[in-house]
C-alpha cells in the first residue's frame, strides 16, 4: 500500500519489513522514541498472534503520539480473529486509538488477492481501498 498512501498523505514516512513480528515494530518505536510523527498507523500481526500484553507494549512505545490507527488483520491463519479482538478490544481502552477495520473490507474482495490473501498487487485495487480505509482515519 505504500505508494497508495503516498499519493494521498503528504510526506508520510514507512518503517516496513517482510515478515515483520508484532515486537519488532513495537522494538522500532522504541529506537524513535521523542521521534515520533503525531500520527502513527499500526498494520502488523498479519504474521502471527499478538496478545493483549502485546498490544499494551505498543502503546507504551506510542505514548506521547496524538492519534494511532490500528490496521485489522485479514490472514488465512488462526489467529486472525484472536488478533483482531487483541486490537479491538485494546484500542477501546484509548482515546487516541482507532481501529481501521480492513478485515471486513478485505473479506467481502477475496479477488484482490493473491490466493487466498494477505498479499496484494502492488498498486492494485485492494492496495489502493486499504489507503483510502487508513486515510479515512487520519
Amino acid at each position: 500500500i505504500e505508494p497508495a498512501l503516498q499519493n494521498d498523505v503528504r510526506g508520510i514516512t514507512f518503517n516496513a519489513s517482510v515478515g515483520q513480528q508484532w515486537y519488532q515494530g513495537v522494538q522500532a518505536l522504541r529506537q524513535d522514541a521523542g521521534h515520533l510523527p503525531a500520527v502513527v498507523i499500526v498494520e502488523l500481526g498479519t504474521n502471527g498472534p499478538i496478545s493483549a500484553s502485546d498490544f499494551a507494549a505498543m502503546m507504551q512505545a506510542l505514548q506521547g503520539v496524538s492519534r494511532v490507527v490500528f490496521v485489522t488483520n485479514f490472514v488465512p491463519d488462526y489467529w486472525q480473529n484472536p488478533n483482531n479482538q487483541v486490537i479491538e478490544s485494546g484500542a477501546a481502552h484509548y482515546k487516541n486509538a482507532v481501529v481501521a477495520n480492513w478485515e471486513a473490507i478485505a473479506a467481502k474482495n477475496p479477488g484482490w488477492f493473491y490466493g487466498t490473501g494477505p498479499h496484494m498487487p502492488i498498486g492494485g485495487t485492494g492496495a489502493q481501498a486499504m489507503a483510502c480505509l487508513i486515510t479515512g482515519y487520519l
